[in-house]
């Protein structure tokens, strides 16, 4: 069993803060999950990255596939259909809306920085419920889907038309989860009002009211999710209590007895979910009577339990997995991974290797065991006709259908009555056809809409079996299947007669390849001239003066500032396009003009003028800045567009930049670091002084000159770096408001692997407290060792790897904080220290670091 928690996953609110994900859903396939959040928004990650540390690690994967912003509330539940072409989501906004994918769409998020990969349009909106939507739920064959509200109503939809069914009023409180019976025959519902209801859904009568459990239950909770087993026999229910202990009521099909329970949370459970899978001991034959389940349970105690319903106590508990209440669980088709998502902003995922489920049913004999029941339900669901398909027509938004199964989707603006203007298309060889308005594309509200072609031998997109758990090798073929489904469903691709030509009335879709030549190029600011040689020299001392509040020792410390000189030059430190770069070119002259060029590939992309001589300039991938005599500093983005300016206190001395991270050490000693992502001046930390670093050490027995800056650097989590001429490196560290070392002389000395290292030079991890290491194992000449105390080597050897961890952690250098735990580990193993091993392993198994 392997549990991740990737941080990457997450909703952020209105402040870039973590904010809490309601909800989650896997895709039938596997290869996607779903979150719903604070933020008003659905997302669709892929599991990949997830589930494989080698394919996380990958920049070609993908992590975000798609973002969708429509609901005007928190996105409270989402739910995959089990065919996987539609998704669910119930918000705040008591709107439930249907998403389907456009094969064509994609592109960057309106007003972000965030790239949809695969773009999921709104098919529908599902309005009926007054107040809050909390919980939704897919009958097994994607016929029906339920959903339920704060407003204490159950609505009934058709799950290919939308049509409303049933609306289900007779919860007394807040309705705050539902589910389907796997056979058909029932639906639950679960309530504030201390009960759960089941419902016949072929009379929508209520077949049985459950309380016993529930008669002791609070009303705190935001979810009451329950869950039906997947052969039929019994419900999981959850804030239920059994006098004062928090339990999960088990509810038996046959006679609605609850007097079953699952022991163990200290606190309310407010979710329940099956493994879809049935497990069977080798030998049984597949049946109801040698079925078994697999429950897993989320609690407001931060854990997760997993049990076998024929085991009387849980086969796994996970403590503290989350910072948080815990607020929806989901379990992949496969029945191998578990996902869950809590209040505190994240996701984890449980894997289980195949040997740890040896007894894992095949999905054909859950249908087997279901089949026993021999329920046939009298609703037929409707389906398209196949064998007179009507004329086509697309809306471009959603799924096709004949009249009896019409689907209420979305509409885009279309041209008003009367509108005879001409329509211009480019044909495949470029000439320019002139269309005379058409007077039949878009049929009148009585006409039949259209079919959905069919490529699959006559099988519609929505009667597909349920697909299987994609592995990491098949995702791309799923994604292929499920493109090639949307374009079945979308049909607002381009569509041929048996003759091969373009039907009539259909807008023609241009080709990128054909059309590269035609396309539209931007204007950049490349000189008329060719640039000739400038010759680099010193113009002046720069003139400089300090506020008396400046400088950030008691002494009035400052810093020395970059003379003023001719041309001023900056790469990108990372080394990823050694072709990009920013130049200023100070006037000589006291009538000339301060530019600055950022060029790329030796040609310039844009030029700006700046009123004071600049005296030192950063670039990375993402921007650019240059800062100036006067104090001024002056952000652009790659395209030139001033993202922000700043006055500081004083001349930079030194400057920064990587990924989107800009580090600013003024020459009175005051350390900036401006987060650029957010396209304006967004400060990481309060700044800071590090006056104290360049105190000469204390060791020293004869007065020495205060230290010097050696480098400085930036992590793109935007911490800075700072290397003095001790030689030490030290990084801030903003929750502590203070200076950590990072690598120190004394530290060094007393680590049992120092001298090898020095005689060797090689790292046993790349990262860069190793790149920091060996820079000041080459700068560092040593020292006089005197007689070592008792447990010196012991001490000193423990003292530098403790400290190499929390680097680690403050740098976000995973590798090395793993190798490092490691080399750890073992030397309390040879060394035999139990407290700081139990203390260690403690830690491990606690709440997990993000």
């Amino acid at each position: 069993m392997r549990v991740t928690k990737p941080a990457w996953v997450e909703h952020k609110g209105e402040r870039e803060n973590r904010c809490p994900i309601y909800s989650l859903s896997v895709h039938p396939d596997g290869t996607r999950l779903a979150t719903g959040g604070l933020d008003r928004k659905v997302k669709i990650w892929s599991t990949l990255p997830i589930l494989d540390q080698a394919a996380e690690a990958d920049e070609a994967n993908h992590k975000l596939l798609c973002t969708m912003s429509e609901h005007t509330g928190s996105v409270l539940a989402v739910r995959w259909a089990h065919h996987g072409r539609f998704l669910a989501s119930g918000s705040d906004d008591a709107v439930v809306m249907i998403w389907g994918l456009d094969p064509d769409g994609g592109g960057r998020l309106w007003g972000s920085d965030e790239v949809n990969v695969e773009n999921w349009k709104p098919l529908t909106r599902l309005v009926g419920h007054q107040a809050d939507v909390v919980d939704i739920a897919w009958s097994r064959d994607d016929s029906m889907l339920a959903s339920t509200g704060l407003d204490s109503k159950v609505w009934i939809w058709d799950g290919q038309t939308f049509e409303r069914i049933r609306r289900i009023d007779q919860h007394e409180g807040f309705v705050k989860g539902v589910c389907w019976d796997p056979v058909g025959n029932y639906l639950a519902t679960q309530s504030d009002d201390k009960t759960v209801k089941i419902w016949d859904t072929e009379t929508w009568a209520l077949v049985q009211t459950v309380s016993e459990p529930f008669k002791n239950s609070g009303h705190a909770t935001f979810f009451r999710r329950l869950s039906w087993s997947p052969d039929g026999a019994f419900i999981a229910a959850s804030n239920a209590k059994n006098g004062p202990v928090f339990v999960a009521a088990v509810i038996e099909r046959e006679g609605w007895a609850s007097e079953i329970s699952f022991v163990g949370h200290a606190n309310t459970i407010q979710v329940a979910a099956f493994n879809p899978r049935l497990f069977f001991r080798k030998g049984d034959a597949p049946g109801r009577a040698t079925a078994s389940c697999m429950l897993a349970l989320g609690a407001d105690d931060f854990s997760i339990s997993i049990w076998r319903n024929t085991l009387h106590k849980p086969i796994v508990v996970l403590h503290d997995i989350f910072g948080r209440n815990l607020l929806d669980l989901c379990w992949s088709n496969d029945g191998h991974q578990l996902y869950g998502c809590s209040e505190d902003g994240t996701i984890c995922a449980i894997s289980f290797d195949p040997e740890e489920l040896p007894e894992l049913g095949e999905p054909d004999k859950t249908q087997l065991v279901l089949d026993e029941y021999e329920f046939h339900p009298q609703r037929k669901v409707n389906r398209p006709i196949l064998s007179a398909p009507a004329p086509s027509i697309s809306n471009g938004f959603g799924p096709s259908s004949t009249s009896s199964t019409q689907v209420n989707v979305l509409q885009p603006r279309k041209s008003k009555p009367g509108d005879n203007r001409r329509r211009i298309n480019l044909s495949k060889t470029g000439e320019r056809e002139v269309q005379q308005p058409s007077r039949g594309t878009f049929a009148p509200p009585s006409a039949q809409p259209p079919q959905p072609s069919m490529s699959n031998g006559g099988m519609s997109a929505f009667d597909a079996p349920i697909q299987p758990f994609a592995s990491s090798s098949q995702h791309q073929a799923s994604t292929a299947r499920m493109f090639q489904d949307a374009h079945m469903a979308f049909a607002d691709g381009e569509r041929e007669t048996s003759t091969g030509e373009p039907s009539r009335g259909h807008k023609r879709k241009a080709s990128l390849l054909s059309d590269i030549d035609r396309q539209p190029k931007g204007r950049m600011m490349s000189s008329a001239q060719t640039r000739a040689a400038i010759e680099l020299r010193e113009i002046r001392a720069p003139r400089v003066t300090f506020p008396s509040s400046s400088g950030g020792g008691s002494a009035g410390r400052t810093l020395p500032v970059p003379s003023v000189q001719t041309v001023v030059r900056a790469k990108p430190r990372d080394g990823t396009d050694e072709t990009i770069y920013i130049e200023a070119h100070n006037a000589t002259t006291a009538k000339g003009k301060n530019k600055v060029v950022y060029a790329q590939g030796g040609q310039d992309i844009w030029v700006d003028y700046v009123q004071s001589a600049v005296l030192a300039a950063g670039v990375s991938k993402s921007f650019s800045a240059v800062a100036c005599e006067d104090g001024e500093v002056v952000c652009y983005s790659t395209a030139g567009i001033h993202l922000f300016r700043a006055k500081l206190d004083s001349p930079a001395s030194e400057i920064a930049a990587r990924g989107h991270m800009l580090l600013i050490i003024t020459a009175g000693c005051r350390v900036h670091v401006f987060d650029t992502k957010s396209r304006q001046a967004q400060a990481v930390f309060t700044p800071t002084s590090l006056s104290s670093l360049l105190d000469p050490p204390s060791s020293s027995s004869t007065p020495s000159r205060p230290l010097e800056i050696a480098r400085v650097d930036i992590r793109p989590n935007g911490v800075p770096i700072v290397i003095t001429s001790e030689p030490s490196a030290y990084a801030y560290d903003p929750t502590a408001h203070s200076w950590a070392p990072i690598i120190t002389p004394f530290l060094l000395s007393g680590s049992h692997s120092t001298e090898s290292r020095r005689a060797s030079q090689i790292q046993p991890t790349r990262g860069p407290l190793a790149e920091l290491e060996a820079e000041i194992l080459s700068a560092w000449k040593g020292s006089e060792e005197g007689d070592k105390p008792e447990w010196w080597d012991e001490a000193m050897e423990m003292g530098y790897l403790e400290n190499k961890l929390r680097a680690a952690v403050l740098l976000e250098s995973r590798e090395e904080y793993k190798a490092t735990l490691l080399r750890y580990a073992q030397v309390l193993g040879r060394e035999g220290f139990r407290a700081r091993g139990e203390e260690l392993v403690k830690d491990l198994v606690g709440p997990i670091y993000q």
